[in-house]
């Protein structure tokens, strides 16, 4: 087997490579979009055929190069390696992490084959609702939940030190204490631990009842994480789109793509006056949109939509815009209404959740139109 440990110094990220010798089939865990063209070239001067990139969490540090890889590899054919290894490449991401733009959502003990490979799902969370670990033979990959003598934050992203105390001390230290504990980051260049010495000095935790370390987590005082407003929405829909230099031959007009992140819509929606926008439908249920949508949307739920009567009312000011909650109402308005005729239909990816994350405004306590 092949197993690569790699590091991002910016963020002070580990990206774990792990591949079958045999069949060279590849998986990646936790890819950061500024090591793109690293973990590329690693891909393909040792002839890998990547099957998954697994991310352990939604970062608020970096933004996961999650979609990036998966377009250089299945839409670029950079090399004839990558572009076999495009074939049946998927992005992974937690269910918890409420994140649309991936094609396999994980849960609690899901297994991930490649080549004759396994790696068990355990879900970890704490750090962020979403969290989880991935465990291969002897090593666990445990993100930011349990790092080298500490463990990730719990104050944003839904984290929780009551649920981390319980998925360090019930879920992870329950393992064998000679399995090895590769973490999500080291700020101090450490890059191996185990779970014995983590159960025996993890200065966090060793020691501490549950009401001691939500103390602890409680009176951390740390900054927010600096490239939060940009990797949290970025990783809410996958991550970073491929760079320009790498993308394949092709039209990038609006109209001509199927999903926009929420960053790219709005900088479009702002840019046009109210009287000359194209229509931005919202599928969520009234109820849904009365307590908060994008301002200028109209409501008119999933299964309401019709065709025909949209494309007699937007005539020349497509393309028309979908947004829901996360993006997977919308990607299926998107999906039938192309199917019907609609050739420019756009759907918000992640949605009002990734508006809000990225800190544009919504308008609450609207009427439903």
């Amino acid at each position: 087997m092949t197993f690569r440990q790699l590091f991002d110094p910016a963020s002070s990220t580990y990206t774990y490579l792990i591949a079958d010798d045999s069949t060279h089939e590849a998986v990646l865990i936790d890819p950061v979009i500024e090591q793109l063209e690293r973990d590329l070239a690693l891909l393909r001067d040792n002839g890998l055929a990547l099957r998954y990139t697994l991310d352990t969490h939604v970062h608020a540090d970096h933004v996961t190069a999650a979609q990036a890889i998966k377009q250089a590899l299945g839409v670029s054919a950079i090399t004839q390696s990558n572009e076999k290894a495009g074939s049946g490449l998927q992005t992974a991401v937690s269910r918890d992490c409420n994140a649309a733009g991936y094609d396999r959502y994980l849960t609690d003990g899901d297994v991930i084959l490649f080549g004759h490979e396994e790696i068990l799902v355990i879900a970890t969370p704490g750090h962020t609702a979403g969290s989880v670990s991935f465990l291969w033979r002897d090593r666990v990959f445990t993100g930011d939940a349990l790092l080298i003598g500490g463990c990730g934050r719990t104050d944003f992203q839904s984290g929780s030190a009551e649920t981390l105390y319980h998925s360090i001390t019930v879920k992870l230290f329950a393992l064998d204490e000679q399995v090895l504990v590769y973490p999500g980051h080291d700020y101090k260049g450490r890059r191996v631990s185990s779970i014995g010495e983590e159960k025996l000095f993890n200065a966090r935790i060793t020691g501490k009842t549950k009401e001691a370390f939500v103390q602890t987590m409680a009176s951390l005082g740390l900054p927010t994480p600096k490239r939060i407003h940009e990797a949290v929405p970025a990783n809410l829909v996958g991550g970073a789109e491929l760079p320009a230099g790498l993308r394949a031959p092709g039209s990038t007009a609006i109209a001509d793509r199927q999903s926009l992140s929420v960053q790219q819509f709005s900088d479009q929606w702002r840019k046009a006056d109210a009287s000359d926008r194209a229509l931005l439908i919202d599928v969520r249920t009234p109820a849904e949109f009365f307590q908060e949508h994008v301002d200028g949307a109209e409501n008119i739920p999933l299964d309401q939509l019709d065709a025909i009567a949209l494309m007699a009312r937007a005539g020349l000011r497509q393309p028309i815009f979908i947004i829901c909650q996360t993006g997977t109402r919308s990607q299926l308005a998107t999906e039938r209404l192309r199917a019907a005729g609609m050739a420019h239909v756009v759907h918000v990816d992640g949605g009002t959740n990734a508006w809000r994350m990225a800190g544009l405004p919504l308008a609450k306590q609207g009427a439903a139109r």
